[in-house]
């Protein structure tokens, strides 16, 4: 019996020996690896790649944290930090001085360095406005919106795209009529949230229409369906929403008076609200109104498409007509509050109610095609290109489908590198073995090894022993490939569902409802966890979303 014992006491120390001996092997090749990046990032270091050079030495930390790797990043972010500085003040002078060329070529030059980038973008957008190239100022200003996490400056660049887009001069308005617009512009931001879209006076009395010389329904390019003409089009008074405590953002809009509220952005923003609450034929009298007090508008080309739609609306044969137009303003207003399954039934039963009106195949197809459904797509985009005889319609309709297939392409393998990232990240935050290496052991082990507080502040990310710099680079990393596959089908699931985790874990909790209601639309489960605030305490809750209510547990 004694000697049983001993033999079991030295096979549990020979097998303790041969882990702690494995741990180490594996330890050692972690650190062979991680020595040959950081040389790898030296070298890029000496030849003045700095953003390349400061990823390899924090891809070298997620083999194992060495001290010279995470002195090398402080030092280049230092540095970076100094040049684009730098830059900025050079390109300002260069501004001052008149030489937009210059100062768009060094800002441009600056954007290489990985730091400030919607600083930089909206300073080149001011550069191209003042070269009189409207377009592309117009995409660095949309592309520092999305480039800025700061709400309040998100705000600010929006109304100077706005500006931007309509030709104004900015606001002179009194102080009290700020403070109105300010209040407006949160409510638009807020749709979907805490901001309705109807207003009192409802929709208008339902009047004959049949003049002959309406034109056809024109196309609306989709533009990722981020254009107004397509998705920020809303419902007839209160049929989009069961919410009736919310604040009006059309209601908010008639508060705004003097000259504010003949200004081009007004015309355009009461249009929409006329549009939202089933008065079509005021939507085309202030869009009408929109393009004479700004003809130099950069949509003018969308508006009069957009206007050509809601004539072709108006000319449809009663009693069905109004039904229809109810349907389509039902089915912007659910786009505008990103309840994509609910725009989609209101398309097809106006598809049902009218089914040789060709505009219907084209909206569906185009919502079906930023959901990555290419089976309905073509179906649909099939269907109008029979019933449509114009040759522009034909042609825009040849190009959708003759790409479906590259961009799904694309798109899955854009998916599939941030699917990567992520999952090797959240594996090495939460010790899991899974998708891992063999030798994660070693890694696993000393980072649970967190010697005291103030090195445990430094080290972790979204809670998680993950060095910051590495988890910071990953998830940039990420969503660069999710914002590619969101500009091909911009409803994804797939894509929608991973951006929605990477702003969890920015703790932008609105931008990642705004991806996850395109994923609960398509009927996918949705699930993450928060922390529900008390007026007493806090609790931590697991959140579960579907496409009609949620659930907190």
């Amino acid at each position: 019996m004694r000697s049983g014992t001993i033999a079991v006491l030295i096979l549990a120390l020979s097998c303790g020996m041969a882990a702690e001996n494995l741990e180490k092997a594996q330890k050692k090749q972690l650190e062979a690896q991680a020595k040959s990046i950081i040389v790898e990032a030296k070298s890029l270091e000496q030849s003045g790649r700095l953003a390349e050079a400061r990823a390899k030495y924090a891809e070298s930390q997620a083999m194992i944290e060495v001290k010279d790797a995470a002195e090398a990043i402080k030092h280049l972010d230092d540095e970076i930090h100094k040049r684009l500085k730098d830059a900025l003040a050079q390109s300002r002078k260069m501004y001052e001085a008149r030489k937009y060329k210059e100062a768009a070529t060094l800002l441009e030059e600056s954007t290489s360095l990985g730091g400030s980038e919607g600083l930089l973008s909206s300073n080149l957008a001011l550069c191209y406005y003042q070269l009189g190239d409207h377009s592309k100022a117009a995409e660095n200003l949309d592309k520092a919106v999305t480039e800025t996490a700061d709400p309040k400056q998100k705000v600010k660049l929006r109304e100077l795209l706005t500006l931007l887009t309509t030709g104004e001069t900015g606001n002179t308005s009194p102080q009290d009529e700020t403070k109105r617009i300010v209040q407006f512009n949160h409510l638009a931001e807020s749709v979907g949230f805490e901001a309705s879209l109807d207003d009192e006076e409802g929709p208008e009395q339902e009047t004959s229409f049949a003049e002959s010389d309406v034109p056809a329904p024109q196309l609306v390019s989709e533009k990722a369906l981020s254009d107004k003409s397509v998705t920020v089009k809303p419902a007839p008074h209160s049929s989009h929403s069961t919410v009736t405590h919310r604040t009006s953002m059309c209601s908010a809009l008639e508060q705004i008076t003097g000259n504010a509220a003949a200004s081009p952005s007004a015309v355009y923003d009461h249009a929409n609200c006329a549009e939202i609450n089933g008065r079509p034929t005021e939507t085309i009298r202030l869009l009408q109104k929109y393009l004479e007090v700004s003809p130099q508008a950069l949509d003018a080309e969308a508006i009069r498409a957009r206007i050509a739609e809601l004539q072709s609306l108006l000319a449809l044969p009663e009693p069905k007509g109004n039904e229809i137009r109810r349907l389509y303003g039902s089915a912007y207003g659910y786009l505008a509050e990103r309840k994509y399954d609910r725009a989609l039934a209101a398309f097809t039963k106006a598809k049902e109610l009218a089914p040789d009106f060709s505009l219907t195949y084209w909206k569906l197809g185009l919502i079906y095609e930023a959901m990555a459904d290419l089976a309905q797509a073509r179906d649909n985009f099939s269907q109008y290109r029979q019933l449509s005889q114009e040759d522009p319609a034909q042609t825009e309709t040849d190009l959708h489908l003759s790409t479906l297939n590259d961009k799904k392409s694309k798109y899955d393998d854009e998916v599939g590198d941030a699917e990567e990232i992520l999952s090797d990240l959240f594996n090495r935050g939460m010790n899991l073995t899974f998708n891992l290496d063999d030798n994660r052991s070693a890694l696993r082990a000393r980072r649970a090894r967190v010697k005291n507080k103030k090195q445990q502040k430094y080290s972790l990310v979204g809670g998680f022993a993950v060095p910051y710099p590495y988890a910071q680079q990953q998830l940039a990393r990420a969503a660069d490939h999710l914002q590619v596959a969101m500009a091909l089908f911009p409803l994804g699931a797939e894509a929608n569902e991973l951006m929605g985790l990477v702003f969890l874990q920015a703790n932008d909790g609105r931008a990642a409802l705004k991806n996850f209601d395109a994923v609960a639309s398509q009927g996918l489960p949705v699930a993450f966890y928060a922390e529900m605030r008390g007026r007493k305490s806090d609790q931590a809750v697991k959140v579960e979303l579907s496409h009609d209510r949620v659930r907190l547990i």
